[in-house]
């Protein structure tokens, strides 16, 4: 917007503001004397409602206790009756006969009895045998009266409800010579469309019939509609605002309004001259607390309406005086303020020419300074971009020489983690033990960048055998050297009666005294005699060793042992036997499956593997090793990170101890 413009609204603005002021305020007054009387009106049907409502609220209530008195009374009849009837040893079919006798004759329409699980094996109605349990999805007739077994409570009475399109209502008490329940129902349609008649539907029905209000409702403390009525036969039902202030009206406080839509809502509270609804329920749900009536609302709009529209007429006029007058001042004054403007414009698109401005420069007024100004700036903007323009030229011929020798950099790391990678595959064992006593596998996930990790299974002999999984830090080939150390010291060190603990002293002497890189290997050592079960095991500061009994307990092994390889010269290392029976599963992992996080930076850790590994219970050890990583590959999702490479070391005892020390 051009400052001509601004200036002719500034002027024409201060007109209309003027005109607007009035305008409003007499609207405004005539609209609030206008909603006064509505919102008096409404106050006053939403009182009747509210007072019509709390005289009719004793008889629904009066009739439902008779009714669950009834119900009770029946429930216990019908108790003391099958106690008899299965006294007499009567067959369950003879019993259901009678119990359809008694319901044709006028006694309850639905009877169920139960056994002391809960399923009722007795009942006058055709079909399956339904189970009372705590699901109240059940049914009303099912989840409520669970307790009624253990008698705790002795007798219970439910609301009415719909089920298989009748109106029901049941009640049940406990079993007078076992634990059992004893339930009966009765359909209540009639008798809910007789209390709607003379209740709360017949109040609403008055006052709509009035045609003084639009919709009227009645609801319980829950906000929960109990009767409604409207003019318009698709009236608009309450919105979720207008519930919630029901529900926040004051029980004994004063009718409160609020416009909703194009419609007025005024809330009473219904005061009851016994006790309320809440005193005498745990919440009221159900009974009539709130009385709802909608009133039209559209007459102050309407009005407000009429007279903005007459000051918009008005505003238009002064409008279109004021824009003449101030666009022959305007003519006259803004000339220097073009030649600016074009000469911005001109400096943008790099071909501004300082004579432009001789003109509006020669004026001894704001403009003709303002003018001079940004001439000077102009030309020393053009002068410093001609140098910046220089400079550029040399930052890009320096970016194109720093790329190419970064380019040279990531293919010298992708031949160094491609070597490094080769050097790890190569040194997994090309096959793992075979036989009818045990079950090997193992699997590298390799990760972005080598990360040393590696499994290896070592035959002792015939009957022991040595498995190992290890870690090394770091990555790329200096890793991939510590890995060859720590498996070359290890197997090395492994002999024919030769402990664990023995073999990582050795392995920890070995790293601390040749290896030219300061990194360091976690790893577990395991001699298994495969004959007796017995797994001697220790760990150097390795994680993710664990034990899995066939019912899917698991026990981590990385209690003994001592610290990370190629720490400390000298470490002690001690050692644990733990004994694995038939179907019992030995599994290792390194960091990359304990440590691997998702999107919130959560490692997957001891906690989740152990839940992995209990729920493949039965699985051969291929099976459970891929659900284990499908499952650290779910927790890492699309935003997380895989912590180096996924080893895992797995075997699985196939026969029982006791026949292999026999065969032994």
């Amino acid at each position: 917007m051009t400052f001509q413009q601004r200036l002719i609204l500034l002027v024409t603005g201060l007109v209309l503001l003027a005109v607007a002021a009035v305008t409003m305020t007499m609207a405004w007054t005539t609209r609030a004397a206008l909603t006064e009387r509505i919102e008096t009106e409404a106050r006053l049907a939403a009182g009747l409602l509210a007072r019509g409502a709390a005289q009719s609220r004793d008889i629904p209530q009066d009739v439902d206790a008779l009714l669950s008195e009834r119900l009770l009374s029946e429930a216990t009849l019908t108790a003391h009756l099958v106690a008899l009837a299965e006294t007499a040893k009567m067959a369950p079919r003879a019993i259901n006969d009678r119990l359809k006798q008694i319901a044709e004759a006028g006694g309850p329409d639905e009877m169920w009895i139960t056994d002391n699980r809960g399923r009722a094996y007795l009942h006058n109605l055709p079909g399956p045998d339904p189970l009372f349990g705590q699901d109240a999805k059940g049914g009303p007739r099912h989840g409520a009266y669970a307790g009624l077994l253990n008698r705790s409570p002795v007798s219970v009475v439910s609301e009415p409800a719909m089920e298989n399109g009748k109106l029901m209502k049941f009640a049940g008490v406990a079993g007078v010579d076992k634990p059992r329940i004893v339930q009966v129902g009765a359909d209540v349609r009639r008798l809910g469309d007789l209390l709607r008649k003379s209740g709360a539907d017949g109040l609403v029905d008055g006052l709509i019939a009035t045609r003084a209000v639009e919709a009227a409702w009645l609801l319980d403390r829950d906000g929960r509609v109990l009767a409604r009525g409207a003019v318009a036969a698709d009236g608009t039902p309450l919105s979720d605002a207008d519930t919630a202030a029901a529900k926040a009206v004051t029980p004994g406080g004063d009718v409160t309004v609020r416009v909703s839509g194009n419609s007025l809502l005024a809330l009473a509270p219904i005061k009851y001259a016994g006790p309320t609804p809440t005193a005498a329920s745990s919440s009221g749900a159900g009974v009539p607390t709130v009385a709802a009536v909608r009133v039209a609302y559209s007459e102050p709009g309407a009005m407000l309406s009429r007279q903005m529209k007459i000051g918009g007429l008005v505003g238009i006029f002064v409008l279109a005086l004021g824009v003449y007058a101030c666009m022959r001042f305007a003519r006259d004054q803004m000339a220097p303020v073009e030649r600016l403007g074009e000469a911005v414009k001109a400096m943008e698109a790099g071909r501004f020419n300082p004579l432009t401005l001789n003109e509006a420069a020669g004026r001894d007024d704001e403009f003709g300074r303002l003018s001079r100004v940004f001439r000077r700036m102009a030309m020393e903007a053009n002068a410093r971009e001609e140098t910046l323009d220089a400079q550029l030229v040399m930052r890009g011929a320096e970016l194109e020489t720093k790329s190419e020798k970064l380019a040279a950099a990531e293919q010298l790391i992708e031949e160094e983690q491609r070597a490094a990678r080769d050097v790890q595959s190569g040194l997994l064992p090309r096959q793992l033990p075979v036989g009818r006593d045990s079950q090997f596998y193992g699997i590298l996930v390799p990760g972005h960048a080598v990360s040393g990790d590696f499994y290896d299974v070592v035959e002792l002999d015939e009957r022991h055998s040595l498995l190992v999984a290890a870690g090394v830090s770091g990555g790329g080939v200096p890793a991939a050297f510590l890995m060859l150390m720590v498996r070359g010291a290890i197997r090395e060190a492994a002999r024919p009666g030769v402990g664990p603990a023995a073999i990582l002293t050795h392995a920890n002497e070995r790293l601390c005294g040749e290896s030219p890189f300061n990194g360091f290997a976690t790893a577990f050592v395991a001699v298994y005699d495969r004959a007796a079960g017995t797994l001697v095991h220790a760990s150097a500061g390795h994680r993710g060793a664990a034990r899995v009994a066939t019912d899917g307990a698991v026990q981590y092994l990385s209690e003994a042992g001592g610290p990370p390889l190629g720490v400390r010269r000298g470490a002690p290392y001690s050692e644990a036997t733990a004994l694995l029976t038939q179907d019992e599963t030995l599994f290792l992992c390194t960091d990359g499956v304990l440590q691997s996080v998702d999107g919130h930076r959560e490692p997957f850790g001891e906690a989740r593997l152990a839940a992995a590994l209990a729920h493949s219970r039965g699985m051969s050890v291929r099976d459970r090793t891929e659900m284990v990583l499908r499952t650290v590959q779910a927790h890492v999702g699309a935003d997380g990170i895989l912590a180096g490479d996924l080893v895992c070391l797995v075997m699985r005892r196939l026969l029982p101890v006791t026949e292999t020390a026999e065969a032994v």
